[in-house]
C-alpha cells in the first residue's frame, strides 16, 4: 500500500479568523494583531456590504489570504457573474 503524501497543516494554516464586523478599522487592527499567527481571514456579507472590494484589498495588502463568504443565492447567470468578479479580487 502506498504511503499518503498528505501535508499536515500548522496552526497558522488551519485557523481562519472571521472578520464579522462592519468596522474596517477594527478588522485591520485585528489583522495586524494576529498577523504572526493567522494566515487567512473570512470577509463575509457584513464587512463586504459596508466596504465592498476595499475590504478584500485591505486583507490582501496585509499579506494575508481571503476567504470571501458572500453566500450568493440568485439567478444562476447573476451568481456566475458575481463569482467571476470576486475572482478578480
Amino acid at each position: 500500500m502506498a504511503k499518503s503524501k498528505v501535508k499536515s497543516l500548522n496552526t497558522k494554516e488551519r485557523i481562519i479568523v472571521a472578520l464579522d464586523t462592519p468596522d474596517i478599522r477594527f478588522a485591520k487592527k485585528l489583522i495586524q494583531t494576529l498577523k504572526d499567527d493567522i494566515k487567512t481571514y473570512k470577509v463575509g456579507n457584513e464587512l463586504f456590504t459596508a466596504h465592498g472590494p476595499e475590504a478584500v484589498r485591505m486583507v490582501r495588502d496585509a499579506g494575508a489570504q481571503v476567504f470571501l463568504d458572500l453566500k450568493y443565492h440568485d439567478i444562476p447567470n447573476t451568481v456566475a457573474s458575481a463569482a467571476r468578479q470576486a475572482v478578480h479580487l
